[in-house]
């Protein structure tokens, strides 16, 4: 298995790097899937957050015990509630491990959220992404302090 570690605000990495010869994503593939993802969500951009995930995906917030099923169902509604918390999200301080043969990322970061009363809410969080065809297939959260923002 062959793993590598970055740390960044936002990936330099581009969707244009070419693919491996097996066909499968490339390290900065699979890093810019992931960045794009989180930037799509601290834009708010509920459709280009849920483009991220296949139609059958799974997201399940470990620490909470919370699964949510289905792209345009439960995992829709999870992040409609999650953004119309905040008036603003931003994931900064990224760390990835890639797994490239197996379509895997893990990234740790720091998630700052102020909500429409201005309170703030920070966490460290470590995010898992189980990736098929290009898209989200499985993700597994696990976020500090036992607080669950994504309910």
């Amino acid at each position: 298995m062959k793993s590598q570690i970055t740390s960044s605000t936002r990936s330099s990495w581009t969707e244009l790097a070419p693919s491996t010869a097996t066909g499968q994503p490339t390290y900065g593939q699979l890093v810019d899937l992931v960045e794009r993802y989180f930037a799509a969500l601290d834009d708010g951009d509920l459709d280009a957050v849920l483009e991220h995930y296949a139609d059958d995906a799974v997201f399940t917030v470990q620490s909470a015990h919370s699964p949510h099923h289905g792209r345009d169902t439960g995992i829709r509604s999870m992040y409609e509630e999650f953004i119309g918390s905040f008036r603003k999200i931003r994931h900064i301080h990224f760390r990835h491990v890639v797994d490239v043969e197996n379509c895997r990322i893990a990234s740790q970061f720091r998630a700052e959220m102020t909500d429409h009363e201005g309170n703030d809410v920070v966490l460290t969080s470590c995010n898992f992404f189980y990736v098929r065809d290009g898209k989200f297939e499985r993700v597994y959260v696990y976020m500090s302090d036992g607080i669950n923002v994504l309910k």
